[in-house]
């Protein structure tokens, strides 16, 4: 039961529509951040800076603030659309580049239609705030028909002219979708005319909301529902400041204004919602006191600066709250619950009844001052952020069990994506995917590449056990997590090779292997630590001049070793075999990983000179009882006495095993028999001969090397 609601909860937030709208505002963070500082700096709370801007150069920065704010938030339903339809076109089938810029400038073509601009009702102003749900319509209804139109469309009635270009043909071919868009955009305005007598549809979308508050004439009814819807548009992604625009000015700002009146827009947003919609400032602090995850905390220190001015899209979108159904709770009801606090004490007689309009961007306390004139205003501040706070607390823990819980399922089934592709052969898309499991791709790269960058990529090392010298080395492999939860090597991967930083994933893990090798040596121990590297990697020259960098630096020569564990084709790796030699003369060895009798495997000998070759785990495994597998492994290291590489036994996990690889003639082991990979400091306390017991209870398969 708890399964499938945690499966409902992530349809829901990664539905197609509602997916495309929070990341269209999410991708218009910097935009509305600008402007919002712009904002900020031409109100901010303080006489002497005001007078500043205004007479400094003749008024010159007062200029620069105004056009940055018009520039920005002045035309943020226009970016909107292409931002949201951007985002909704990668969901359709055609993933033509083409197809997805031109289903952007159609649907500012039928936004432009839906306010009806030929007639001259679409005004400069409907281009900002206040054109937000219009620009959420024509984005998702623009695109959708565009690709409808487009596919149904047979390549022989779309309209054609003469041309060699591509790009110019191309653009023809959208000339009647794009008709016949924007003549159902035009006849939803003309129709919206006749029946609403609006004047277009974000009239009509406005006279609707406005229309909820009409009949409210209770002022402490009209907060509570003006906190509630905005705050409700927010959690669906919607950014509701800007979307209740018109029912601010219709019904809150007057308020402002008139002595005696409780509820305004400045008694809002100086008591109601303190650090933005939802009383961000609270959540700021419940993530600061109570997160116990990482992300979270690095988040809310990221994010206080603007919260601490009101400015909370960072926050919001970040956690994220939006589409978030735990969080939502806390998000709607704090504020109410803000409201009520300050509602109440201003009944009563304790808060002094507002006097004096502050700007939304006014800090907390400061506006609580400043709105009041008293330190009453500032204590019922405090009252409302430990009140909100406390709200919050409970929510931020349950929010991280179920986040993880939800992490942990699908990473499962990304595991099991990942192994299938594995045995079949072939190669897994996962970040491009746009479901669920495409969602959580991107979350972990996005990390993984951070954890590299800060090279905090965790490592353990598998002890390599020699039959009469005991420990003789150890293979580095890669532990890393994500919301912790440990995950499968190969994933890992598979991931940073698609988002481009599998290059930087490995010289990580060499810095770091390299490292412990030198803490070992520096022990006493005449060790050699091994790392896996790609064929490709091995036949690049800025890769081999890297490995030949750090090793002088951290001075392993002689210590070191490289493990090729891609089965790629040889034949196209001109310089692998320089690029051996060289490792080979600055003391750095190479091995072959996975080696059978395959015809991949023994190509990889032919001209090169390894160290070792490792031999394939499913060869180990079926030794017992299994003559064929010990004549092959008898070959392999009959041919490696001929051509002087040595043989390592990976999977060794039983004495049967290990007893019949030495009667072959196979002195080096590395299995479970001995250890399973164990941090640095566990090596370092092992004695020759001694094995370290699985205490982690992971399986042998759980053990796989990070390539």
């Amino acid at each position: 039961m708890y399964t499938n609601i945690l499966r409902t909860i992530y349809k829901i937030e990664n539905n197609n529509i509602f997916s495309s709208i929070r990341k269209g505002f999410i991708l218009l963070i910097p935009v509305l951040l600008l402007g919002s500082f712009a904002l900020l700096l031409r109100n901010f709370p303080m006489a002497a800076f005001q007078s500043f801007i205004e007479v400094w150069g003749g008024g010159f920065f007062l200029t620069i603030l105004n056009f940055t704010f018009d520039s920005t938030v002045g035309f943020m339903s226009v970016y909107l659309v292409m931002s949201i339809s951007y985002y909704y076109s990668s969901t359709m089938k055609e993933r033509n580049p083409f197809l997805r810029v031109m289903a952007m400038v159609i649907s500012v073509v039928c936004f432009a239609a839906s306010f009806g601009a030929a007639s001259g009702s679409m005004e400069l102003s409907d281009l900002g705030p206040v054109g937000v749900f219009t620009a959420m319509f024509s984005a998702i209804a623009g695109t959708r028909l565009f690709y409808l139109f487009y596919s149904w469309m047979a390549k022989e009635y779309r309209f054609r002219s003469p041309g060699t270009d591509v790009d110019y043909r191309n653009s023809l071919a959208s000339l009647y979708p794009l008709l016949f868009c924007s003549l159902i955009f035009i006849g939803i305005n003309l129709m919206i005319q006749k029946l609403f007598h609006a004047e277009n549809l974000n009239d009509l979308i406005t006279t609707i909301i406005v229309n909820i508050f009409h009949d409210i004439n209770d002022g402490l009814g009209a907060g509570l529902l003006y906190v509630f819807v905005l705050d409700f548009l927010w959690a669906f992604g919607i950014h509701g400041g800007n979307a209740l625009e018109q029912v601010a000015q219709t019904y809150l700002l007057p308020n402002d204004t008139l002595s005696g009146v409780v509820i305004s827009k400045s008694f809002l947003d100086n008591y109601a919602l303190i650090g933005g919609c939802g009383a961000s400032i609270c959540l700021l602090l419940a993530l600061l006191l109570f997160a116990r995850g990482r992300d979270n905390r690095y988040l809310a220190r990221s994010a206080a600066p603007a919260v601490f001015f009101n400015i909370n899209e960072i926050l919001v979108y970040g956690m994220p709250v939006v589409l978030n159904p735990v969080m939502v709770i806390p998000f709607i009801l704090t504020p109410i619950c803000s409201l009520l606090i300050a509602y109440g004490a201003a009944a009563s007689g304790f808060l002094p009844i507002l006097h004096k309009t502050v700007t939304w961007t006014t800090p907390v306390f400061f506006s609580g001052y400043l709105a009041s004139g008293s330190w009453r205003g500032v204590l019922v501040q405090l009252v409302i952020v430990a009140a909100g706070t406390a709200v919050y607390a409970p929510f931020v823990r349950i929010a991280e069990r179920v986040r993880k819980n939800q992490a942990e399922l699908l990473l499962n089934e990304l595991t099991g994506l990942v192994k299938e592709s594995q045995d079949k052969g072939r190669k897994i898309i996962l970040l491009d995917r746009h479901d669920s499991i495409g969602l959580l791709a991107r979350n972990m790269a996005a990390q993984l590449r951070v954890d590299v960058e800060e090279n905090r990529l965790p490592l353990e090392f598998q002890p390599q056990y020699h039959s009469s010298r005991g420990l003789v080395g150890a293979e580095a492999l890669l532990r890393w997590k994500y919301m912790g939860e440990n995950v499968y090597p190969p994933l890992a991967v598979s991931l940073a090779q698609e988002d481009g930083f599998f290059d930087r994933m490995t010289n990580c893990v060499i810095k770091i292997s390299m490292s412990a090798c030198r803490e070992l040596l520096d022990l006493g121990w005449d060790v050699t630590v091994s790392a896996n590297i790609s064929a490709d990697q091995l036949n690049s020259p800025k890769f081999t001049e890297r490995v030949l960098r750090m090793a002088d630096t951290y001075g392993v020569s002689g210590h070191y070793c490289l493990e090729v564990t891609e089965e790629a084709s040889v034949d196209k790796l001109e310089e692998i075999s320089a690029h051996i030699n060289r490792l080979k003369a600055a003391g750095i060895q190479t091995a072959v990983d996975d080696f059978s009798m395959g015809s991949t495997s023994l190509k990889y000998l032919q001209h090169n000179s390894f160290y070792a070759v490792k031999l394939d785990g499913g060869l180990v495994r079926g030794i017992p009882g299994n003559s064929r597998n010990q004549e092959i492994i008898s070959s392999i290291i009959s041919l490696g006495r001929s051509l002087d590489f040595q043989v390592i036994a990976e999977y060794v996990e039983s004495e049967e095993i290990r007893d019949t690889l030495k009667k072959l003639g196979c002195d080096l082991y590395q299995g479970y028999l001995y250890s399973p990979a164990v941090p640095l400091e566990h090596i370092k306390r092992m004695q020759f001969g001694r094995n370290i017991s699985n205490s982690k209870g992971e399986s042998p398969e759980e053990q796989t090397s990070y390539v």
